[in-house]
């Protein structure tokens, strides 16, 4: 049995400097919606991609080389959307 997420076709983006993951979603070849999520809460985000379970993964990038790491400096977030 194929899996469907409600997401299917729509094109998401992770930005560093905006700190926020995007969601583009199309309506044929146009952007219908542009929706900002994560804003702000997690730091820099470097990528998305989606899982085999149909979840969105998350990298952060954070660290920047220069002192001691802390326990939340990067990570992978494991996002699920809701309707």
């Amino acid at each position: 049995m194929a899996r469907a997420t409600f997401w299917h076709g729509d094109y998401f983006f992770a930005t560093l400097r905006g700190e926020a993951l995007h969601r583009l979603h199309f309506d044929g070849d146009r952007v219908a919606s542009d929706r900002t999520l994560l804003e702000g809460e997690y730091g820099r985000l470097r990528t998305v991609v989606v899982g085999p379970d149909d979840a969105l993964y998350v990298l952060t990038s954070n660290r920047d080389g220069r002192g001691d790491p802390a326990d939340d400096d990067d990570r992978i977030l494991r996002v699920t959307l809701s309707r």
